[in-house]
């Protein structure tokens, strides 16, 4: 039997290489579906995760704050992609009905169309690479460790 010492050497060993191989292959897997999403739609994976959230949004449209906090992104970072997406006829900016001071970002037609066909190739690269191989168990396992870090951290950022 291993000494406790031993174990937590161990311990600290895998804590220390789960973390550098979820590092580097979420690295790699965000290189590749940013050189796929750019190639074929000339889009950022922020621009998709944005027109995503929007597609998903009851109207395809969504507050920019309440837009902010689903994609993760500063206000202002947030602001800047929405301004280029709106130059390329992606999404609109919309004076809320109810506070004029705030604006709704919404989905075009023409973003519609673009973020469906996003969505496949983005789906294939996903089951291509990362899902191929995974039981649906592992599958599970993923998402119970990943939603349990989310919500540490969204209860983090409440305090």
């Amino acid at each position: 039997m291993k000494s406790p010492a031993l174990l937590d050497t161990d311990s600290a060993h895998l804590r220390q290489r789960a973390w550098r191989l979820y590092f580097e292959a979420n690295g790699r897997l965000h290189g590749l579906l940013e050189s796929n999403l750019k190639k074929n739609f000339g889009l950022s994976v922020p621009d998709y995760n944005i027109l995503l959230a929007l597609s998903e949004a009851p109207g395809q449209c969504l507050k920019m704050g309440e837009l902010s906090g689903q994609v993760v992104y500063s206000p202002s970072r947030l602001t800047y992609l929405v301004t280029h997406l709106e130059r390329d006829g992606w999404v609109k900016k919309v004076m809320s009905k109810e506070d004029r001071r705030s604006y709704q970002a919404c989905l075009t037609s023409q973003g519609v169309r673009i973020v469906k066909e996003a969505t496949r190739l983005h789906q294939e690269t996903l089951r291509e690479f990362l899902l191929a191989d995974m039981t649906d168990e592992e599958i599970s396992q993923i998402v119970r460790v990943f939603s349990a870090l989310d919500e540490r951290l969204r209860s983090r950022n409440k305090n």
